[in-house]
């Protein structure tokens, strides 16, 4: 489901000591000090753990004698297989390995078997002598969508929206109103922040309790 920055922050502003107006109708109602709580809530809460809906597939088609593709817009998966930890980089069913010491390599060509990180860029060893259809699971840091459903790091206009599974929603809602609401009273002194800390610490146990647990998805971050 999909809940509009417009109404989660209608949401956080009728919260209890919030002091700012619940009634916003436009992008000029909001008020940045409570705009900017309500992003660092969302992303600290969205990339602080591997949830399902943060999951997306990304393929690549190589071009003969190119080496230089586009990092997916996350954190590669990494996953235990039969030869332990691989990260999610896959051509047919093996699992590229990941050259920690591209520097090293002679320049060659062929069907790739490993990949590495060259400033923004995904590149492949031995360079592809041909197309390839190379697989990325990974976990992305998009927060939600915009107007034209276009993948948004930050929530700014009235109809920027974050889809979530219905299931996931209200708690996931529920722990990102008491986070924002720590962000915008912004003193650990005040006894109202210190009410927030304590639900959203609930709040957040509840969201990932309800997700399956804490499990130990490693990745890459680039």
């Amino acid at each position: 489901m999909a809940i509009t920055l417009l109404e989660l922050y209608n949401k956080v502003a009728s919260q209890p000591w919030s002091m700012f107006d619940n009634d916003a109708q436009e992008n000029d109602d909001f008020e940045p000090s409570l705009l900017s709580a309500i992003n660092k809530a969302l992303v600290e809460i969205w990339c602080s753990y591997p949830f399902e809906f943060r999951l997306k597939h990304k393929q690549v088609l190589t071009q003969k004698y190119i080496n230089r593709y586009s990092l997916p817009d996350g954190a590669i998966l990494q996953k235990t297989t039969k030869n332990g930890e691989s990260y999610c980089v896959t051509l047919g069913r093996k699992y590229l390995e990941f050259i920690e010491d591209p520097e090293v390599l002679e320049i060659e060509s062929g069907k790739p078997y490993g990949f590495f990180i060259r400033g923004n860029h995904l590149c492949f060893y031995p360079m592809p002598d041909k197309m390839y259809k190379i697989n990325i699971d990974y976990l992305t840091f998009a927060v939600g969508l915009d107007s034209e459903d276009k993948p948004i790091y930050a929530l700014r206009d009235a109809t920027d929206k974050i889809i979530l599974p219905e299931k996931y929603e209200q708690l996931f809602i529920n722990a990102l109103i008491s986070k924002a609401m720590m962000y915008a009273l912004n003193s650990p002194s005040d006894e109202n922040y210190a009410g927030y800390a304590i639900q959203f610490e609930r709040e957040y146990k509840l969201l990932i309790k309800a997700v399956g647990g804490r499990r130990k998805n490693r990745r890459i971050t680039f």
